[in-house]
């Protein structure tokens, strides 16, 4: 199988590191997992963003929800 190098900043490898040691797993083996999941997901991608579809049955926000969560109770 091929590898590649990824290079990372400071500030992700410490979060991947920290993420990792929550599974108990080592950050190489958490972070091909998570690679791997992400290249086997059914995403799409919006101006650059990624975007997964809902899982079934999962709730769906609307504008309105978004609105009334974003402004909080003293709205």
């Amino acid at each position: 199988m091929p590898t590649t190098t990824i290079t990372l900043d400071a500030a992700l490898k410490a979060r991947l590191a920290d993420l990792a040691s929550q599974t108990g797993q080592s950050v190489d083996a958490f972070v091909e997992a998570l690679l791997r999941r992400l290249a086997e997901a059914d995403v799409r991608f919006d101006r650059g963003v990624p975007v997964f579809p809902p899982r079934p049955g999962a709730p769906v926000l609307t504008v309105e929800d978004v609105d009334r969560l974003a402004d909080g109770p003293e709205a």
